[in-house]
């Protein structure tokens, strides 16, 4: 069984949120990620409340590297602190969460209307 890393964020209101990730296998070499998928929620602190759905983009698959970002508009409508994972599905179904952790949200000054 794979144990999630535990990496908590900050997430600002109103701004683009990005967090660069890279997969090591056990070796400690870049994972090879073709076929695979990443998914990834941010809810509320009880689990119960969507708050964001992560937008997944592939930097270098080859070596496991990928962003998971949300846009302004989706950050502009979190309304509190959180907690989010990501989940992974390798090419034959096995899924796997791979991190987690708190979202703590920052309303900011400079993008409130």
């Amino acid at each position: 069984m794979i144990e999630p890393g535990r990496y908590d964020i900050t997430i600002h209101q109103g701004a683009t949120f990005e967090l660069n990730v890279q997969l090591k296998g056990s070796n400690g070499l870049p994972l090879v990620m073709s076929g695979y998928t990443v998914a990834g929620k941010v809810f509320d602190r009880l689990g119960s409340t969507l708050l964001a759905n992560f937008v997944q983009s592939w930097t270098v698959q080859a070596s496991g590297q990928f962003k998971l970002s949300i846009p302004a508009s989706g950050t502009a409508t979190i309304s509190g602190d959180g907690q989010y994972d990501v989940l992974i599905t390798e090419p034959g179904g096995t899924k796997y969460y791979i991190l987690e952790g708190a979202a703590f949200l920052n309303l900011g000054l400079t993008g409130r209307p």
